[in-house]
């Protein structure tokens, strides 16, 4: 079973009319998943967006989908481009992370040394099922995840420029979690904007949204080639 982790480029969709929801109970919390013949799905953020990214359960999600036998998960996530060429409007496949900011681990009574990274076979697959589609996402990239719920300042973007590519809150958490359970994990980034300081003109929330808006519709074709391509 395919699992998919979708956050604020879900909200308004329609995705979910024809799939049947469930909650798991696992030892972190319950969560609401929602389930088709071959895919689950978990609004990272709640149906409605509302949940800031800070205080979602990842350990929750991750261990539901575990439980539920997914075999490979993608998180899809709405991301800043931290350099002109990862502009508004394009999808990325990202191939590294960066997230040294945050404590993400099941382990917490013995040592225990996992090596993160993103899944390469899975990440081929998804990258191959979107130029299927025609939608040419940008291969390669590091993602660099950092706290939220508020953007960031000019200076920590310049910072992070120099280590990464595209700036987001929340699919670096879950690639780590999961690979600490050993799923394969990957992440499709859609850019809704650039990050705060990049470009000509001023990030503002409104904007924002307007973006996630006028996005939505290439997140839901990617979305649906990689159900159709993927098993």
């Amino acid at each position: 079973m395919i699992a998919i982790i979708g956050g604020t480029s879900f909200v308004g969709s329609d995705l979910l009319d024809t799939w049947n929801s469930k909650r798991v109970v696992t030892p972190y919390g319950s969560c609401e998943l929602f389930m088709s013949e071959k895919a689950v799905f978990i609004a990272r953020q709640g149906l409605k967006g509302e949940l800031p990214p800070h205080r979602i359960n990842h350990h929750a999600h991750i261990t539901a989908l575990q439980q539920l036998g997914a075999g490979k998960i993608i998180s899809f996530g709405s991301v800043g481009g931290l350099d002109e060429e990862y502009s508004p409007g394009k999808l990325v496949v990202p191939h590294d992370i960066f997230a040294p900011f945050k404590i993400q681990t099941f382990h917490h009574t013995k040592l225990h040394f996992t090596v993160p990274g993103l899944d390469e076979k899975l990440r081929k697959q998804v990258l191959s099922a979107l130029y299927n589609n025609e939608l040419y996402p940008i291969d390669n990239g590091t993602y660099i995840e950092a706290s939220g719920p508020r953007f960031e300042t000019p200076a920590e973007i310049k910072w992070m420029a120099e280590v990464a590519d595209i700036v987001g809150m929340t699919c670096a958490s879950e690639a780590i979690l999961a690979k600490e359970l050993n799923i394969p994990h990957c992440i499709v980034a859609m850019v809704d904007n650039f990050a705060n300081g990049i470009g000509e003109v001023p990030l503002t929330g409104n904007k924002f949204k307007k973006q996630v808006v006028k996005n939505r519709e290439t997140v839901m074709k990617a979305l649906g080639r990689i159900l159709k391509d993927i098993r």
